[in-house]
C-alpha cells in the first residue's frame, strides 16, 4: 500500500475548509432576523402621538420625516433588511417625539402668549380704574 503524499492531505484539508466555509455562508444567509415589530409599533404610536397632538401645525417637518422614515422603514421589512428597518424605525420614533415636543412648545409658549396678554388687559384697567377716582 502506498503513503498518501502531503500534497493529498493539504487537498482535502482545503476542501474540508472550502466546504466548513461553504456552510457557514449558506447558513448566515438563511438566517433572516426577525422583523423588529417593537420598534416598528414604537414608530407608529410617536406617529399618531404627534398627530393627535396637531404636530402637523406646529412641527410640520418633524413629522413629516417621522412619516418618511416609517415608510422606508416598511418597505425595509418587505425587502427583508430588518437591520435597516430596525434604525429606521428608531429614527422615525425619535422624529415623531421630536415633532410632539415641539408641538407641546408651541402650545405652551401660545398659552404664555395669551396669558401675558390678559395680564395686560388687566393691568390697564386696573389703571384706567385707580385714574377716575
Amino acid at each position: 500500500m502506498r503513503a498518501p503524499s502531503r500534497t493529498h492531505y493539504g487537498r482535502r484539508l482545503t476542501g474540508a475548509a472550502g466546504l466548513a466555509g461553504a456552510i457557514l455562508l449558506a447558513g448566515a444567509c438563511t438566517s433572516t432576523p426577525p422583523a423588529p415589530t417593537r420598534s416598528l409599533d414604537a414608530a407608529r404610536t410617536a406617529v399618531t402621538t404627534a398627530e393627535k397632538a396637531d404636530a402637523g401645525r406646529f412641527a410640520a417637518a418633524e413629522l413629516g420625516e417621522a412619516r418618511e422614515k416609517l415608510a422606508q422603514a416598511d418597505s425595509a421589512v418587505t425587502g427583508k433588511n430588518m437591520v435597516a428597518a430596525e434604525r429606521l424605525a428608531e429614527q422615525a420614533r425619535v422624529e415623531a417625539e421630536l415633532a410632539s415636543a415641539r408641538t407641546d412648545a408651541a402650545k405652551a409658549m401660545a398659552v404664555n402668549d395669551d396669558m401675558r396678554k390678559g395680564n395686560d388687559v388687566l393691568r390697564d384697567e386696573m389703571q384706567r380704574t385707580g385714574d377716575q377716582r
